[in-house]
């Protein structure tokens, strides 16, 4: 692997593993991969680390929604968003087009910032991802939603202590969220960290996405002798920032926001959130528009190579500049709409 900044000076040589990586987007033209180098390496001033991802991009005719949505968890309190940077990708001499050079969600002092997996720990470290695709070694169904537990970070060695403590933290989470007594007198907040589940509520609302109701691409940690934290945010780039989804709720019904958002302390976090973060969100549109200014040379060549065919985002249709205008003006609805609308909870 090499890497080349823009005027061509070598920011990084090294050897590599790199494979193809994810589930849909596995079966599109532009394949998405993911890197193994053989040794940590900060890389474009991102902190170091062996594991990166090459997001392709191949649904999103901006190529920003991934890069956009993750500028924008990052001005919440969320306590961890990936970095990335738009990189030229060539595989064996080959030009393959615009490429998001990314974090891969890992454990990690600068990643997801939970104690390294100990199997003598019970209460120890753990990442996890919901997702209906429900295909990791180690995962199970809540009792109450059903949602797809998956462990992400350990992922092998996980010990029967260890997957039982977990499941039952689950479990004993889920009974105080809907047994209506134990509801009423907020006992969930013993095992959730709220503030973070009403920061990720917020960013997945603003980009309008829709994947958590399934669910897929959602992450939760836990630190040793923690609650549940919400996070890191992911896979933006299906049906967001759409004008036609503007003035409405988009994943108040995903994994526990109903509940939470019957709960009038809960909504008192939302409201005091957005109090906080929304002039951090109000100004996304000039970061949207600046990375396109950056990107419309390569997002030409990127077109030409691989044309978008599927109208997911309902842009096929329009020119560069006109696609990342459409994504500006959804975006602008939506955070006015959502302004008004939490006033209202």
């Amino acid at each position: 692997l090499k890497i080349y900044n823009s005027d061509w000076t070598l920011a990084y040589e090294g050897d590599m593993g790199i494979r193809g990586r994810g589930n849909s987007t596995w079966s599109y033209p532009k394949k998405p991969y993911a890197i193994k180098l053989d040794s940590k390496a900060e890389i474009l001033g991102m902190p170091k680390h062996k594991r990166w991802v090459l997001l392709a991009n191949w649904l999103d005719s901006t190529l920003l929604r991934n890069c956009c949505s993750f500028e924008l968890a990052s001005r919440s309190g969320l306590v961890y968003t990936p970095r990335g940077q738009f990189v030229e990708v060539f595989i064996n001499g080959e030009h393959n087009g615009n490429y998001f050079l990314c974090e891969q969600i890992k454990v990690d002092k600068n990643r997801v910032n939970v104690d390294e997996h100990d199997p003598d720990v019970v209460d120890g470290g753990y990442l996890f991802e919901l997702d209906s695709y429900y295909d990791e070694a180690f995962k199970f169904k809540s009792s109450v939603r059903k949602l797809p537990y998956m462990f992400k970070d350990p992922d092998e060695d996980i010990t029967d202590a260890q997957f039982e403590f977990v499941q039952n933290y689950v479990n004993t989470l889920e009974a105080a969220l809907y047994d209506d007594e134990r509801f009423a007198a907020g006992e969930y907040r013993n095992y959730m960290d709220v503030e973070s589940f009403a920061d990720w509520w917020l960013v997945m609302e603003l980009t309008g996405i829709w994947e958590p109701n399934h669910p897929k691409s959602s992450y939760m940690h836990k630190n040793s002798g923690g609650k549940l934290v919400m996070g890191p945010v992911w896979d933006f780039d299906w049906e967001t920032y759409m004008p036609s989804y503007a003035s409405q709720y988009r994943i108040s019904t995903a994994l526990y926001y109903e509940r939470l958002l019957q709960d009038p302390y809960f909504v008192s976090v939302v409201k005091q959130r957005w109090s906080q973060y929304k002039e951090n969100f109000r100004t996304l549109p000039d970061f949207i528009q600046q990375k396109a200014d950056e990107i419309r040379s390569s997002e030409s060549f990127n077109y030409a190579m691989w044309p978008v065919t599927s109208n997911v985002n309902k842009d096929i249709n329009l020119s560069f500049d006109s696609a990342v205008e459409r994504m500006i003006q959804g975006y602008n609805q939506k955070f006015n709409w959502l302004d008004s609308a939490i006033g209202k909870l």
